[in-house]
């Protein structure tokens, strides 16, 4: 089922290896063995295509696993050096979250029995920053008890685990094997891999490409919530920067209002830059990233659910806000209006354009300067269409025009921004 012919891997000006070729069938493992830096976890990640091969082909079912695309992602399972865990959430939360960003149906139920087959029976609400490591690789390892995908690739699935642990993972890899499926591992540890009980399993349901962009949303807004300092924070620094225009030119009327819908809009836009880059970061760092760009969906579908989540956490907030800001630049009723609907059309806008430049400079050593010389450009025709459309109510003209353009802007950041960005992503994990 899964073939490996010629397989050759460069990275720099090292060959770590060349010529492997090896087959795999149903109910067969295959242990990778071999010294730090030989080139172990490089080609776990060749067979789950987040890596590219220098040379050779690697079949499964007979095509090319480039070919397959997403119908290849659908049955393969990986688990990498990361846990790929939120530690702000807990071990049954992360778990459900996983499930539902694989597109897998796991109640409730289903996750506390799996966390107990891990022996994590009594931790399941306990934030996962709390954990030992050796837990936390549990948490990881609870997915693989509901997991019936048929390809598993495990990257070290013993490693900072007890005696007990390592025979409940022999356990359920053992029960993988005996139902048809193919495991491919690294490990430095010999072990024992014994029959395990079949499991049921909850077939996925509709809806798939919306259930996952609910699932990422609903994912990062409880993170936002578990790290509310940082929403905070885009708020103040939104309040003070407004504030502080009034207090350096005067109490002149005329002035604040001339002045109000660039002061606004520029704050509103720095505001929004603010978390930029996390927005990506976080799962980069833990993991997670590169099991969203395994997930059987477009990768493409994940960035979009993340911007609509950034948007809501940070773009949102400052919309609501910017009425009350407003009324220190003594603008008028319409006006307030207006500046209220042109900010909640057009900063989707900037979190669209921002996760371009976030996935471009994803791993950069000083990212977040590069970051802002990149998409600050870009913003440019959002900002003057944001707040001309302000202006032109304050002078008397119609806002209909600036806000059908803002509008497009949007639609175009939102809809078309998440494609390229995917592309940056999975450029930034090979």
């Amino acid at each position: 089922m899964l073939e490996v012919s010629n397989l050759e891997c460069v990275r720099g000006e090292r060959r770590l290896f060349a010529g492997v070729g090896f087959r795999l069938d149903a109910g067969e493992m295959l242990y990778l063995q071999g010294a730090n830096g030989s080139g172990k976890t490089s080609l776990l990640r060749m067979l789950c295509s987040l890596s590219p091969a220098q040379e050779g082909e690697i079949r499964w079912r007979g095509e090319s696993i480039g070919k397959l695309g997403e119908d290849y992602r659908r049955e393969l399972c990986y688990l990498g050096h990361h846990n790929a865990i939120k530690e702000d959430l807990t071990p049954l939360e992360n778990l459900l979250a996983s499930a539902r960003l694989a597109d897998e149906a796991l109640d409730e139920g289903a996750a506390l029995d799996a966390l107990e087959q891990v022996g994590l029976a009594g931790r399941e609400d306990l934030p996962c920053r709390y954990l030992s490591q050796g837990q936390k690789r549990r948490v990881a390892l609870a997915r693989l008890v509901n997991e019936r995908r048929a390809l598993w690739v495990l990257d070290e699935p013993y490693v900072a685990l007890d005696s007990s642990a390592i025979e409940r993972v022999a356990g359920l890899i053992g029960a993988h094997l005996q139902r048809g499926g193919l495991a491919v591992l690294t490990t430095h540890q010999a072990v024992a891999v014994a029959a395990g009980r079949s499991r049921r399993w909850l077939p996925p349901g509709v809806g798939k490409m919306l259930k996952l962009v609910r699932a990422i949303i609903s994912r990062d807004l409880r993170l936002a919530m578990r790290r509310s300092a940082d929403i905070v924070s885009a708020l103040f620094f939104f309040i003070i920067v407004v504030s502080l225009f009034p207090l350096g030119v005067g109490p002149e009327p005329e002035l604040l209002r001339k002045l109000a819908p660039g002061v606004l809009w520029v704050a509103a836009l720095l505001a929004t830059m603010l978390s930029l880059p996390r927005l990506f970061a976080d799962d980069h760092r833990d993991g997670t990233l590169e099991q969203l760009a395994l997930a059987p969906q477009p990768l493409g579908l994940i960035v979009l659910g993340k911007v609509l989540a950034h948007w809501l956490v940070s773009g949102l907030p400052l919309a609501l806000l910017a009425p009350v800001l407003g009324l220190q630049f003594d603008l008028s009723t319409d006006a307030l209006w207006v500046l209220t609907c042109s900010l909640l059309i057009g900063t989707p806008a900037l979190s669209g354009i921002g996760a371009i430049g976030a996935a471009l400079t994803l791993g950069v050593r000083g990212g977040g300067v590069l970051l802002s010389l990149l998409v600050l450009p870009l913003y440019i025709p959002v900002l003057i269409f944001g707040a001309g459309a302000v202006d032109a109510t304050v002078t008397g003209l119609g806002a209909q025009a600036h806000l059908s353009l803002l509008g497009a802007l949007t639609l175009a950041g939102v809809f078309f921004a998440p494609w390229p960005t995917a592309a940056a992503l999975r450029i930034a994990l090979e």
